[in-house]
């Protein structure tokens, strides 16, 4: 399993994507967010996604060099047409795009329409946020197609449908990203790859039953929502708000086509509210919450995004770890493209 530095993974990938037909600047923002993805310990939605990126390029599904366009705009609201290219890159436009307009009218709400998936979600909202707004995105669909079966069933109906929240503070801002099912689909991608088991309790095989081997995903196998019918129920709203408004069908619907249909919120927290007492309010609420006393077998209270700026400072130091499937496909890639593999940077 090589350890590879950040800046050498986002030029290899940067490279591959390019050759693969992408600009520079659409490669560029591509392949920051998977390995910044990577560098937060999120490796589902980081490079691994490249094989699967340029499988649909070369199907025709994704468009390398596609950028996004406005197509209708109304008042604080916007629809996004991202072309089909890379959904970073639609996704990064319709952010800017959401906080823009909450800047001037108070509240933005966009939409985006013919996207590919859009990685992390998180990455959004935290645009959004890092201008002094709240950020919220919602998103539903994949080109996996259903995945997730509702509380109490055993056939998959929904997609994964995550979303994101984001708030400004005096420091970073406090980022909640989660799917509404157990897990993402790349963490079953990320379990097959590294052969390990997955943990009971998300994942049913094709009869219904309960199964820790994550390759029955691929064979008709489903995940569950989490927190029972509390996810399940968030996870039919996504299938709906999002969804029908970014103009999709569900994920279940013969009208469905593949994509991430998303709905994104920018609120202009100075519209509200007074600034400093939201952000001091804010801060002060987190640290009440870090104060609270651990439970048995537990070091610690952690806050959302703990872990990912742990791993942050830790990759950064020492690389990104890659299982050597994820490698291989990798320097298949660049062969496949005549891209050279780097050599610095690299640690096996």
């Amino acid at each position: 399993m090589p350890n590879v530095e950040a800046e050498t993974l986002i030029d290899f990938c940067k490279a591959i994507t390019a050759a693969a037909g992408a600009s520079d600047d659409i490669a560029e923002i591509v392949s920051r967010s998977l390995v910044r993805t990577n560098l937060m310990g999120h490796d589902s939605h980081g490079v691994i996604r490249v094989k699967g990126y340029l499988n649909q390029a070369r199907s025709g599904h994704l468009k390398p060099d596609a950028r996004p366009q406005i197509e209708r705009k109304f008042g604080a609201t916007a629809i996004v047409d991202c072309q089909q290219g890379f959904g970073q890159v639609g996704a990064r436009f319709g952010a800017e795009l959401a906080r823009d307009i909450g800047q001037e009218f108070g509240i933005g709400c966009v939409a985006l329409s013919n996207v590919n998936h859009i990685g992390r979600l998180g990455e959004y909202a935290e645009i959004i946020a890092q201008a002094g707004l709240v950020g919220i995105i919602m998103t539903a669909g994949t080109f996996l197609q259903v995945s997730v079966t509702p509380y109490g069933g055993r056939e998959p109906i929904f997609g994964t449908n995550p979303m994101a929240w984001a708030v400004p503070t005096d420091d970073a801002p406090f980022l909640l990203d989660f799917a509404t099912a157990a897990v993402a689909n790349g963490k079953v991608l990320v379990a097959v790859s590294k052969g390990e088991p997955f943990p009971e309790g998300m994942l049913l095989d094709r009869d219904g039953n309960p199964t820790t081997d994550p390759n029955t995903f691929y064979d008709g196998g489903m995940l569950l929502p989490f927190g029972t019918y509390k996810g399940s129920g968030l996870a039919l709203m996504m299938e709906i708000v999002p969804t029908l408004l970014a103009g999709f069908a569900p994920v279940s619907s013969p009208e469905f086509r593949s994509g991430n249909p998303t709905l994104m919120l920018a609120l202009n927290v100075e519209v509200f509210t007074d600034r400093d007492r939201f952000n001091r309010l804010t801060d002060e609420l987190l640290q009440r919450v870090k104060r609270v006393p651990p439970a048995v077998g537990f070091d610690e209270v952690l806050l959302p995004g703990e872990k990912e700026a742990k791993s942050v400072a830790e990759r950064s130091e020492k690389g990104i770890p890659l299982p050597d499937s994820v490698w291989q496909d990798l320097t298949t890639l660049a062969s496949d493209y005549q891209v050279a593999v780097p050599e610095r940077g690299v640690h096996v």
